[in-house]
């Protein structure tokens, strides 16, 4: 019984793989990820050297948190103009650029002589990466019109290994060499892979080019009722309590690990990449998952149990047991990809890359503030406190999750009733160009 389950699962892995393979997508996947998992895996490196930065630099936890903040602020409002330039230059020339540009401001953090330097580091390197996150997902949306929801769970996935290991990568030459090439070794990787996503990523088709020059008030208007549709809207704030939420935990939870449990440095690290490893095992569980029982059934579970870990941390002791709950802990990584895609969805063809990216800005510009929640909690000697309410906002947002509608297609239906007679979303979404995107357009736009 039990080799016959676990021969049909992976039959099932491997027939997925096949599929992402096909038609020549798997490098342009492959390139994507890898970029992602350099991205987000140096970003999280910041928490991980924390206290390194906060000797080096004679910072408070305030401002440590504040630190942070200001990094994902800078991220967050990059995706509005990151989705702009996906409608007018095609995801090819921003993935480059954003790979570019995080490069140079991981070198800024590297060789930064004075705190003020290394904030102006962390802010462009915070403008880079933001500019990776849009095109990562409409690209992949865009290749993968029947299999966007596996897509970009492989990608969020591959991600979070990055952030499991290039902690760890990070901490070790800390403690044996200096902890400044914790951000240096990505220098170079960053930039082979901006070569890369140039070569391997297709360029947009040129009417969709052309749709996006013509951003007429109409297409304004479409855009602005496109993101404040009361789907889209419970999906912002949704996102927006999770990302908070996430942004205290990440940000100080190897802080957390050294200064309330008594654990060292290096175990420190070590289970704050077991949280990313185990992010990115859940974030493939629960692309599949979305994919077969639908977005909102995995959204709502996966943050109900995101309430019960988080409030379990302040009360558990002891190495073995911090580590169980680490890896519990990661499981809420499952809700990026879901949460993304369902979004990306939702919203018109010819204004997903500007609508994505206004969603994400918002999301993000208020999410950041997380860490700075849980910096001044700290400080103040609250550390227990303020992992009790990221729990309740965590709640919260599962709750929210629970008014979504069933699938995408269902919401763009009535979105879209009578554009073209099909349900919407991203594979039925009408194509720039067609009589759906010209002056006799019958959608309530």
């Amino acid at each position: 019984m039990v080799r016959d389950v676990v021969g049909r699962a992976v039959t099932r892995f491997w027939s997925g793989v096949d599929t992402l393979r096909g038609d020549g997508r798997g490098r342009i996947l492959t390139v994507v990820a890898v970029g992602w998992l350099l991205v987000l895996g140096t970003r999280v490196v910041l928490p991980a050297l924390l206290p390194q930065v906060k000797t080096a630099f004679g910072i408070d936890n305030a401002t440590a948190g504040l630190l942070v903040s200001v990094m994902w602020a800078a991220y967050a409002v990059t995706q509005f103009p990151a989705g702009m330039m996906v409608d007018r230059i095609g995801e090819r020339t921003t993935l480059a650029a954003s790979a570019v540009v995080t490069a140079a401001g991981a070198a800024a953090l590297t060789f930064a002589p004075s705190f003020a330097v290394f904030v102006l580091g962390s802010v462009l390197f915070g403008l880079g990466s933001g500019l990776y996150a849009p095109p990562r997902v409409t690209v992949l949306s865009r290749i993968y019109p029947d299999r966007d929801g596996t897509a970009l769970g492989v990608t969020f996935a591959v991600g979070n290994l990055g952030a499991a290991a290039l902690p760890l990568v990070a901490g070790a030459l800390a403690v044996w060499v200096h902890w400044r090439l914790g951000f240096g070794f990505v220098v170079i990787p960053l930039a082979l892979v901006a070569v890369g996503l140039w070569l391997y990523v297709p360029p947009r088709p040129s009417g969709q080019a052309r749709a996006a020059e013509r951003f007429t008030r109409r297409t304004a208007v479409r855009l602005l009722r496109g993101v404040t549709d009361r789907d889209v809207a419970l999906a912002w704030v949704a996102m927006t309590l999770i990302l908070f939420a996430y942004q205290g935990i990440t940000a100080f939870l190897p802080t957390y690990l050294i200064d309330v449990k008594g654990l060292n440095q290096g175990t420190a690290s070590a289970l704050y990449g077991l949280f990313y490893a185990s992010g990115a095992a859940s974030q493939w569980v629960a692309g599949n998952a979305a994919d077969r029982y639908g977005e909102r059934t995995v959204l709502a579970a996966v943050a109900g149990f995101g309430v019960f870990t988080l409030a379990a941390l302040p009360f558990v002791g002891g190495t073995a047991a911090l580590a169980v709950l680490s890896a519990l802990l990661g499981t809420r990584l499952g809700i990026g990809p879901v949460g993304n895609g369902f979004v990306a969805a939702l919203l018109p063809e010819e204004i997903q890359g500007a609508g994505y990216g206004l969603f994400r800005t918002f999301y993000l510009a208020v999410g950041a503030s997380g860490s700075l929640f849980v910096g001044v909690l700290a400080e103040w000697g609250w550390f227990d406190e303020a992992f009790l309410a990221l729990a309740g906002v965590t709640a919260v947002a599962s709750v929210l999750y629970l008014f979504l509608p069933a699938t995408p297609d269902e919401h763009t239906h009535s979105f879209d009733t009578g554009r073209d007679g099909t349900g919407g979303g991203l594979s039925s979404a009408a194509e720039p160009g067609s009589d759906a995107d010209g002056e006799n357009d019958r959608t309530t736009d």
